[in-house]
């Protein structure tokens, strides 16, 4: 029963986000390296590195258009997901690598409710450019809010190639100060 227990404290996280560095919010949010694991999860996602979030799709299919069409088949919330991804058999996220995506989740799997002050506004950024990407629009307005706290606005663009990013405001325009521009197009990746 103790080799039990032992090798399922060293599989499993039960608190996803213990042993990150949550002390100022000037610093970057700081991830484990181990996977992911939330009880009672129900999807696997894997990211190109080989990290696996093991997550509730309660959260992504609820939220997001983007990811009812890619785990239900359907434009609307509450339906079953056509298929089950396991630890053996993961969906794999290219577009995402696992940093970003645990910053990412911290926003549903948060320690202390409603308390992001442990984001900087790095962190909101890459944030921002997931929920925009992948169509959560309340995280994309939670995103904004938090920049607007720090003193950034968010400038949204559209433009002609094949991209979805985010840009700081090192990258652009001069002339507008403290801006993070938001730039997309309407083709798929």
């Amino acid at each position: 029963m103790e080799n039990y227990k032992s090798n399922l404290k060293a599989r499993q996280i039960f608190h996803p986000f213990i042993h990150h560095n949550m002390q100022a919010t000037t610093e970057s949010f700081t991830s484990v390296p181990e996977d992911l694991i939330i009880r009672g999860a129900d999807i696997v996602f894997m990211t190109d590195d080989g990290a696996k979030f093991h997550v509730h799709a309660y959260f992504f299919t609820r939220e997001s258009v983007y990811w009812q069409q890619k785990l239900t088949g359907h434009n609307e919330p509450h339906h079953p997901l056509s298929k089950r991804y396991t630890p053996n058999d993961p969906y794999i996220i290219q577009d995402v690598d696992s940093r970003d995506l645990r910053k990412f989740l911290r926003v549903f799997y948060n320690t202390r409710y409603g308390d992001y002050s442990f984001f900087s506004k790095f962190d909101w950024i890459d944030i921002l450019s997931i929920a925009h990407k992948w169509e959560f629009p309340l995280v994309k307005t939670l995103s904004k809010r938090y920049l607007g706290t720090m003193g950034y606005g968010v400038v949204e663009r559209t433009c002609g190639v094949h991209c979805t990013r985010i840009v700081d405001d090192e990258m652009i325009d001069r002339s507008y100060p403290n801006q993070v521009y938001l730039i997309s197009c309407g083709h798929e990746i």
